[in-house]
């Protein structure tokens, strides 16, 4: 907002300044017998003012871009810290909460044992797996 109203305000002196050399100039006219010619505003003030508009401009643009980057680096560390603050609220309650405890523990079956036999053996060989 700032920023509009120093544009508005320099637009309005420029237009004083160019009204005021313009003026000057039309007065000047009038009068056959004298030609004077302002020593502040005349043709070589309005010459040196057109050169400064564009470094101006230039000074306004990098002003206006280092303004912008920073204002994307500080919505960044925003983020980043509204994200943190999420994650502490969390942590802090799910601390502060009561766990819920399961009522019985559950209990593995035993393992099973393999049976293996062979035709010619009469005795059959047991094999037993430890299963994790």
């Amino acid at each position: 907002m700032a920023a509009n109203q120093r544009i508005i305000i320099a637009t309005l002196l420029m237009c004083l300044a160019f009204n005021e050399a313009l003026c000057q100039q039309t007065n000047g006219n009038d009068s056959s017998s004298e030609i004077a010619e302002g020593r502040t505003f005349n043709h070589h003030f309005l010459k040196r003012l057109s050169f400064a508009v564009i470094p101006g401009a230039f000074v306004v643009g990098v002003i206006t871009t280092l303004l912008a980057a920073l204002t994307v680096v500080s919505m960044k560390g925003l983020g980043v810290g509204i994200i943190l603050l999420v994650l502490a609220i969390g942590q802090m309650l799910s601390r502060a909460l009561p766990q819920v405890t399961a009522a019985a523990t559950y209990a593995a079956p035993a393992p099973v044992p393999i049976v293996y036999s062979h035709s010619h053996s009469q005795q059959p060989v047991w094999l037993e797996k430890e299963w994790k």
